[in-house]
């Protein structure tokens, strides 16, 4: 499968999201809008459950990890699950069946070809394209490296594709 990158442009998760809603592809939708936005791993996405989620402003994927979920999420989540039972994958197949990770993976991928988008893109994109935007937004490296259980910040800068100098990183202005 080879690295994949994490979706670093806007424009580009957007058109990812417009050609779901245009395919009426809710589900996909909600399963890359949830990814990217949580940094929930596919895994952890595929085993989820109609009542893991029905009713819920947060997800609680284990006693330590509560994640809120945006508007956007919530709304998604009242399309998918409107006509579905509590005990239901909330993202499966025409048989009712968890769905598969590669089939995912393969979706995925004709959505970014279809889009024009690099070959690098991946479903293991989504959990970087979360780190990504979340340490560009706040700097934390911290937390993602808590979230996905990296055990140095260069692990956690690789991961979501930044060459940053930490010694770079000095903050200014510190006067004790």
């Amino acid at each position: 499968m080879g690295i994949s990158l994490p979706i670093k442009n806007n424009a580009e998760i957007d058109s990812i999201k417009d050609l779901y809603r245009r395919k009426n592809q809710i589900s996909e939708l909600l399963m890359f809008t949830l990814a990217i936005n949580t940094g929930i791993d596919l895994i952890d996405l595929l085993n989820l459950k109609v009542k893991d989620i029905k009713n819920k402003l947060y997800l609680s994927l284990d006693k330590n990890k509560t994640i809120p979920l945006n508007d956007e999420i919530l709304e998604l989540i009242k399309m998918v699950i409107a006509k579905r039972k509590s005990n239901e994958y909330l993202f499966s197949n025409t048989n009712g069946d968890k769905l598969h990770r590669a089939s995912v993976f393969y979706s995925f991928k004709n959505i970014c070809a279809e889009l024009g988008l690099s070959d690098k893109y991946s479903a293991a994109s989504w959990r970087k394209t979360f780190a990504y935007h979340y340490y560009m937004k706040y700097k934390d490296l911290s937390y993602l490296q808590w979230l996905f259980n990296q055990t140095n910040i260069k692990l956690a800068l690789k991961f979501i594709d930044v060459d940053e100098n930490m010694n770079l990183r000095y903050r200014e202005g510190v006067c004790l």
